[in-house]
């Protein structure tokens, strides 16, 4: 049961990531007035959030996590980020089934790029944003979000690090190197979608499609 219980607590660390990054869609879709997308992220930032700190809460524990905890969480931790970020996708009604959905959302975590949306050119700008918000985190990797967050157990750092295919260590310590990884990437998307973002509006394209190509691109 002690095993369980740190497994939850760091997977609701997890979730509270994802329902906070549904937040930039969600401010994006009230931003441009569109009701209906916006009534979906707070579905789905209210779903994650409710479950994140339910697992917090009920799951806390002063144990840290281990080795083999660590390795546990991450295909988990794909299967949760995968189910929830197709959650305001699926609402959208741009996909056949939650299946597709999902799909589309795993291909963004994975950088795949494959996409079963229906009817792109009337996807809201909401839903456009998360998608390719998924590619950026996916990018960096799911599981770095949670030991970005993580403020002890050294083996199960490693057991996580490693359990999502990496080797690399920038600096000694892997918790350090996760948010090095996240402050290069930022800063990198921030000049990067500015910069490409101008280029696309100078060249014709509407202002939020040039974002979105920007967002892309880094």
């Amino acid at each position: 049961m002690a095993d369980i219980k740190i497994i939850g607590y760091y997977l609701g660390r997890l979730i509270l990531g994802i329902g906070y990054a549904m937040l930039i869609p969600l401010i994006l879709s009230l931003f441009n007035r569109e009701w209906a997308p916006a009534i979906d992220f707070v579905i789905a930032v209210s779903l994650s959030l409710i479950i994140g700190y339910f697992l917090q809460i009920f799951c806390y524990t002063r144990r840290e996590i281990g080795w083999v905890h660590g390795v546990l969480v991450v295909p988990i931790a794909w299967l949760v980020a995968m189910t929830l970020g197709a959650v305001p996708l699926y609402l959208s009604g741009h996909f056949a089934s939650f299946l597709d959905a999902a799909f589309d959302t795993m291909s963004g975590f994975a950088t795949t790029g494959l996409a079963l949306v229906q009817d792109m050119d009337h996807l809201s700008y909401g839903h456009n944003l998360w998608r390719h918000l998924t590619m950026f985190i996916g990018g960096q990797g799911i599981v770095v979000i949670t030991i970005t967050l993580m403020t002890s157990g050294a083996a199960g750092i490693y057991g996580m690090y490693v359990g999502e295919a990496r080797e690399e260590k920038i600096l000694p310590n892997l918790r350090h190197t996760a948010r090095f990884i996240w402050l290069v990437s930022f800063i990198y998307l921030g000049v990067g979608t500015v910069t490409l973002s101008l280029v696309g509006w100078q060249i014709g394209m509407p202002p939020w499609r040039a974002l979105f190509h920007g967002v892309t691109v880094f």
